[in-house]
């Protein structure tokens, strides 16, 4: 009697750190950015779930020198205007920026290329922009994208594809045959995060 009232405890004691070690929602979208050099390397990382339950802000990171300075962002749909999109592949710089094109993913003005961002539905209080996308899903073949370079050229992309993939499908990062495109990309759905929205858009001659 007395052994099974001790393992009914411990069972319970368990259970209750379990729910403890849960992050609050909806202060943190679990989505990461860890990326690659020339091929992905570390998908899970890439794609997948970010470190949970915590509130502190991350150390500083050094910025990339591969940037795009000034490149900027516009979704008329999701009501984001000129949003700069610096460039990384760590999660913190992530959570930091709440919009991050991914390191050595193309550029809008390199023909046949895919600009992949990520961005985070919901983020953390102190991301710069923490719903960036929120409400991607709203965005419908034919919508416009708009990026702009530092020398104030805009390129314009039309979407064209949805689709919901798997942490670990790396091939949404490859450049798409015979297009140069934009893909956005988001943890869905909230607050389980467990799959990828990726929204595709084709550069408008």
């Amino acid at each position: 009697m007395f052994g099974g009232r001790k393992a009914a405890f411990f069972v319970a004691s368990l259970a209750t750190l379990c729910l403890l070690s849960l992050p609050i929602w909806p202060e943190k979208e679990t989505s990461s950015v860890e990326l690659r050099t020339q091929e992905v390397k570390n998908t899970g990382a890439l794609l997948g779930e970010g470190d949970r339950g915590t509130e502190t802000p991350p150390a500083p990171v050094s910025p990339d020198p591969s940037t795009p300075k000034n490149m900027t962002l516009t979704v008329p749909k999701l009501g984001l205007k000129n949003v700069a999109v610096p460039t990384g592949f760590r999660q913190a710089e992530l959570d930091r920026e709440g919009v991050l094109r991914m390191k050595e993913s193309g550029l809008p003005w390199e023909e046949g290329t895919n600009t992949f961002i990520a961005g985070h539905a919901l983020g953390y209080s102190w991301t710069r922009v923490p719903r960036a996308f929120y409400d991607l899903e709203k965005l419908m073949p034919g919508d416009e994208v708009f990026l702009k370079s530092a020398d104030d050229r805009t390129y314009t992309f039309e979407v064209y594809d949805r689709m919901t993939v798997e942490p670990d499908d790396t091939w949404v990062t490859y450049p798409v045959e015979g297009k140069t495109v934009v893909s956005l990309q988001t943890c869905v759905p909230i607050p389980t995060f467990e799959n990828r929205l990726i929204v595709r858009g084709e550069l408008v001659p």
